[in-house]
């Protein structure tokens, strides 16, 4: 009888290692792989490649904005958007007057 009861305990602390040792594979591999995806994220964003793309994008948004008229809505917006960037930066181009 006492042998059947040390087996059984054996036998849950060898459960409960394996639990504990599975949770622990589960959580490096969880954060190796965030790691994994924050690095290649920040280098795409870092890279001279996605710095051309985004130019060239702002670049023909530029170009295509340029084209054609502006109905009276987009008047009203540009216009509200350009006055609170003045408003914004009017610290700074005062500055740069003196």
């Amino acid at each position: 009888m006492k042998k059947k009861l040390n087996k059984i305990t054996s036998d849950r602390i060898k459960y409960a290692y394996f639990i504990l040792i599975f949770i622990f594979l589960i959580y490096f591999t969880i954060n190796f792989v965030f790691s994994f995806f924050q690095n290649k994220i920040l280098s795409i964003l870092q890279s001279q490649k996605f710095e051309n793309f985004v130019i060239l994008r702002v670049e023909s948004y530029l170009e295509k904005l340029s084209e054609g008229e502006l109905t009276e809505e987009q008047i009203e917006y540009y216009s509200n958007l350009l006055k609170r960037i003045n408003q914004k930066f009017k610290p700074v181009t005062d500055k740069l007057e003196k």
